[in-house]
């Protein structure tokens, strides 16, 4: 059964029903530095004050990558960790959780987390064209198991009627479960070559 995001409300849409709440609120977020003992993180916090004088304001906190692990959170890390720690913050105040204290892109981002392999570049190592073994049969060519289109050695890229193919997670819009593997850019679009699971 593919897993259902529908219900769950973006920050952007927390944020809103938080300054339709309280016109004369205000959202601060600071920044607070690399996590101990995780350098590959940053953290930060957010308070939501109702009023200019709000004695108690909604607090949340959240942590980011340094380094985003997807097209989508590579080079807005930190605005990507302000926001969350913003909607963190309105949810403190039990303003849109119907479903839950996470926002939309909070879910979608951990369920891309538990997609399998990294997502990262790998060296691109050239094949020989199918005919080099005619004229050098000692060329190494990477090993396949028969009826599997993944490659043993992880160290090698697949290459494509384009070249070496580009590296993909993510979770699949259709089936909303996770997939990692190799994928072609370029037309007409070669098959992708997906991880074992």
């Amino acid at each position: 059964m593919a897993f259902d995001i529908t219900n769950y409300v973006t920050a952007a849409e927390r944020v809103a029903m938080f300054y339709e709440k309280f016109p004369e609120g205000s959202i601060q977020f600071e920044y607070m530095g690399v996590m101990d003992g995780d350098p590959t993180k940053m953290w930060g916090v957010a308070r939501a004050y109702r009023t200019t004088d709000d004695p108690l304001p909604g607090i949340g906190t959240a942590s980011e990558f340094i380094i985003g692990k997807t097209p989508y959170t590579f080079g807005s890390e930190l605005q990507n960790l302000e926001t969350s720690c913003w909607s963190r913050a309105v949810a403190s105040l039990n303003i849109g959780t119907s479903k839950g204290i996470s926002s939309k892109e909070e879910v979608v981002a951990s369920r891309q987390n538990q997609a399998p392999g990294p997502a990262k570049p790998r060296e691109v190592v050239q094949q020989p064209p199918s005919n080099a073994m005619e004229t050098d049969p000692w060329l190494p060519v990477p090993a396949m198991e028969e009826g599997i289109d993944t490659y043993e050695d992880e160290a090698l890229v697949p290459m494509c009627l384009h070249g070496a193919m580009n590296r993909r997670s993510g979770i699949s819009k259709k089936t909303g479960k996770p997939y990692a593997g190799y994928f072609c850019d370029n037309e007409p679009q070669c098959d992708p070559k997906f991880d074992r699971s």
